[in-house]
């Protein structure tokens, strides 16, 4: 098949598309002809595959992509909330070809709260139209179709976001006495609940200090939330607990995650977090809230701890790990296995047998 994939992507090395989309492509490009175009300025990249940067977005055309994507078997949107995609799927109904969308939680019952009267406004005008022409809506995890709900579009496709196997695992072999708890990724403090981790971490204080347990946040700045994370800390007398820091990347991220003891997403909505799947993928046990979407597999697999999008339920985790911590090897051991399951060759296979199913129907 030839697939046409579009993104918008921004060159924001601290967000998760950033890493996902390369990686979904070039999987891809083991069972099927593949070119990536991205809507806006972003360096070429080399993985093996076709990728171009169309700068002119407002402006493009079908025809101006080389032959045979400039009428591919099937086109995939990355996301949602882009006015350009909505002009493209015009030309693709028009050229009858079939197209799907990602919308990365972007149709969860509280993404949709987030700003909603413009989410409102935008999906009446455009966005609703162009979910419903579209021929599927790939969800990343089961919890995001259910809380997605099935009025946007019939046709759901089910596939993850995924990972490689690491050369380098979690050991445990040398127990230290302080455990640190990481977490890795956009200091976006709603999205993130940022919030609500560091009033958890309030709560239960004297344990974290009793049990020298310590707490790092790694991420870039979203909107002055660097000062305001900061701030919360000095408020809830946690600086010797809590620490905030710029974000990292490649190496320094991998020796980070390798020398903590678990991961920690407290987010009040994701659609498959690739920081909680990197953790994981290393042997790193984790707490995170229902919101992250991974909670059911998580708890099926005994990776972890799964709280409800509360404080309340944070803290209640939280006293749980600290109680059980020295099962952190175990639950370790089962984070890997979990993240087994991501291997983004198999996704990719399993993709191009529902892509050609999908492509196979239309054409009827």
């Amino acid at each position: 098949m030839n697939i046409l994939y579009i993104s918008a992507l921004t060159g924001n090395r601290c967000a998760g598309l950033s890493y996902s989309i390369p990686r979904q492509v070039k999987a891809q490009a083991d069972f099927d002809n593949v070119h990536w175009i991205n809507l806006g300025f972003l360096d070429n990249v080399d993985l093996g595959y076709s990728f171009q940067t169309i700068k002119n977005k407002y402006s493009f055309k079908m025809n101006q992509l080389p032959p045979p994507f400039n009428n591919p078997d099937l086109v995939v949107f990355e996301s949602l909330y882009i006015f350009s995609y909505f002009l493209i799927a015009k030309q693709l109904k028009k050229m009858k070809i079939p197209y799907i969308i990602l919308p990365r939680c972007s149709l969860t019952k509280l993404a949709q709260n987030q700003k909603r009267i413009k989410k409102k406004l935008g999906n009446f005008l455009f966005f609703n139209n162009f979910v419903r022409n579209a021929n599927a809506i790939q969800y990343l995890t089961d919890d995001e179709f259910k809380n997605s709900g099935r009025e946007w579009n019939n046709n759901a496709i089910i596939i993850g976001n995924g990972t490689e196997k690491k050369s380098h695992t979690k050991t445990w072999t040398n127990p230290s006495i302080e455990k640190k708890g990481v977490f890795i990724g956009r200091l976006d403090i709603n999205h993130k609940g940022l919030d609500l981790l560091l009033r958890t971490c309030k709560e239960v204080a004297p344990l974290l200090s009793s049990n020298k347990i310590k707490l790092e946040i790694y991420g870039s700045d979203s909107k002055g939330s660097k000062i305001i994370l900061t701030n919360l800390i000095k408020t809830y007398c946690l600086e010797r607990l809590v620490s905030i820091h710029d974000p990292i990347f490649d190496e320094e991220k991998e020796l980070k995650l390798l020398n903590s003891d678990f991961f920690l997403l407290t987010s009040r909505f994701e659609g498959h977090p690739m920081g909680l799947i990197e953790a994981l993928s290393y042997g790193l046990p984790c707490i995170i809230t229902k919101g992250t979407n991974m909670g059911d597999e998580v708890i099926r697999h005994n990776a972890g701890w799964v709280a409800d999008t509360s404080v309340e339920s944070i803290t209640e985790k939280l006293k749980q790990l600290i109680s059980e911590i020295d099962i952190l090897p175990m639950k370790g051991k089962n984070a890997l296995s979990l993240s087994q399951k991501y291997d983004w060759h198999e996704l990719a296979k399993r993709a191009h047998t529902q892509y050609q199913e999908l492509v196979a129907t239309y054409k009827k």
